[in-house]
């Protein structure tokens, strides 16, 4: 876990600090895993060791602002391919995700206008989209349509880490978070319940109903590798990194579809997290690879169940509370499957030895 909060005694007085939930620069993980080493093996002082951390904490992102967008582009696209793998999916993906993404890093270097960047791509996404269905130009639901092209704001990877917190008996940073993430997906869901007014449609048209997959089985794995490289170039990874992310990735997406298959998808989520955390910790362990924090976030995204919940809240202010009802449910019942799977795949790995930093 990364930490969101501090309070410190400093000559004296207390000092606070305080973020929102993020996803930190993934090159700056791995150094940092690789300066952690230098000094445990006493090659850096004191002072070397601090310079060399606030040179890595000033340093800009590997990526520049429009590959950043691109990588958005992809990590739409990705998702969206495995929600639904239909033609159309990928276009409003591909298209909606643009706009996600310029408003995403547009918003990066302005702390107000980040602020307000979720609920602003949500509008967006969500007018277009019941614009086009309203027309009569897309099959299915729109809600199908409009939470790949968000997963970037959805924060999953915060409310999953949250009940892990819970689940591990750190009540107060569990709560924080779990309470963050759920007034996230709240506003996303109130931005497209502003959408049907500025759409001038009625809120019945916010309604989940997926439609047959057109693609077939290949292009389906094709679009985590695609949502892999989405996630290399908007969490600035090193492309040295990347082929041991997308093992781990593809890995976990596999064992989720076989385990879901054969007992549901609850389980199915619980069996992938146990060998998710299992293969990152235990590869993260080696000086010459990653860290796991690194080797799990793309996997970690494919289990987190944050988008069954906007998609809950979707459907309820649209008027459909019983599929409003099930989607929230589902959400709850992965979140707990994902943290418990967590915690057992940490305790079968066991404790680190002395000078190991995964």
């Amino acid at each position: 876990m990364l930490a969101d909060a501090a309070v410190l005694d400093v000559g004296g007085r207390t000092v606070a600090f305080a973020r929102a939930p993020t996803v930190p620069s993934l090159d700056q993980v791995s150094e940092l895993k690789a300066l952690l080493a230098e000094i445990d093996g006493g090659a850096l002082s004191a002072g070397g060791a601090a310079a060399r951390l606030e040179m890595l904490a000033a340093r800009p992102p590997r990526f520049s602002k429009p590959w950043q967008v691109v990588g958005l582009v992809l990590f739409s696209t990705g998702f969206g391919i495995s929600v639904q793998a239909t033609g159309q999916e990928v276009l409003a993906s591909a298209v909606l995700g643009l706009l996600v993404g310029l408003i995403a890093v547009g918003a990066q270097s302005r702390p107000r206008l980040a602020l307000v960047a979720p609920f602003a791509a949500s509008v967006t996404v969500s007018t277009l989209v019941l614009i086009a269905y309203d027309h009569g130009w897309i099959e299915g639901g729109p809600i199908q349509l409009m939470v790949p092209c968000l997963f970037f704001f959805i924060p999953g990877d915060a409310i999953s880490a949250g009940m892990l917190e819970l689940a591990d008996g750190r009540i107060t940073a569990g709560a924080t978070r779990v309470i963050y993430s759920l007034a996230v997906l709240l506003l996303l869901a109130f931005g497209a319940l502003v959408a049907t007014v500025i759409a001038n449609v009625p809120e019945e048209f916010l309604f989940d109903v997926e439609v047959q997959d057109t693609l077939g089985f290949w292009v389906a794995w094709g679009g985590w590798v695609i949502f892999a490289l989405g996630t290399m170039l908007a969490f600035s990874m090193r492309p040295a990194d990347f082929p041991w992310a997308l093992a781990v990735l593809l890995l976990t997406a596999g064992i989720a579809q076989l385990a879901t298959r054969a007992s549901g998808d609850v389980i199915g989520t619980f069996v992938a997290a146990v060998a998710m955390t299992v293969t990152a910790l235990l590869l993260g362990r080696s000086p010459h690879r990653p860290p796991a924090y690194v080797l799990y976030l793309g996997a970690f995204y494919v289990l987190t169940p944050g988008s069954h919940g906007l998609r809950g809240f979707e459907s309820w202010l649209g008027g459909h509370p019983l599929q409003g009802f099930q989607g929230v449910s589902d959400m709850l019942a992965l979140l707990t499957a994902l943290a418990v799977g967590m915690l057992v795949g940490a305790a079968v790995t066991g404790t680190r030895r002395a000078g190991e930093h995964p």
